[in-house]
């Protein structure tokens, strides 16, 4: 019901999904159970509805990887290695667009950034292989070979 709300009030929720990796474990044998464990960071759910959504780290409490946060929406299995929440699972599209698209639409952006086209920032990464292709378990493998911010290499492997 707070989904169907936060759509009423035409908010853009933000989801911390690592929270299933670093704690999803606890959280489903101490602290909710089973049931309600496995609709937390509910992103599935939220589009669903047609929510726009982001997905964010919460840095500095787990660190800042961007495909590991890919990985966890894609994946929702725990650092113990249980599925939190299967039915909450989002496509490699869909989670990408919540830390480049959506999240540039969230902070009223998406003029200057959020994808790659004629007249924006350019601000992007080239990874080692197309996450798109990969085996969902593999996302958080992939490996940053350039960064680009502004039309200019800041980083090369």
């Amino acid at each position: 019901d707070q989904l169907d709300r936060m759509k009423d009030m035409g908010l853009i929720p933000s989801f911390f999904n690592l929270h299933t990796y670093y704690w999803g474990d606890r959280h489903w044998d101490i602290f909710m159970g089973p049931e309600r464990a496995a609709r937390m960071r509910p992103t599935a759910s939220a589009g669903d509805r047609g929510l726009v959504y982001t997905l964010h780290a919460d840095t500095p409490v787990v660190p800042m990887e961007p495909m590991r946060i890919v990985w966890s929406a894609v994946n929702r299995i725990s650092s113990g290695g249980r599925i939190v929440g299967e039915a909450q699972r989002i496509s490699v599209i869909e989670a990408l667009k919540g830390i480049t698209l959506y999240a540039a639409y969230q902070a009223f952006e998406e003029d200057d950034k959020g994808t790659v086209e004629i007249g924006k920032l350019a601000d992007l990464v080239v990874l080692d292989r197309n996450p798109l292709e990969v085996p969902p378990l593999d996302l958080d493998d992939l490996v940053v070979l350039r960064t680009i911010v502004g039309g200019r290499t800041v980083y090369e492997r």
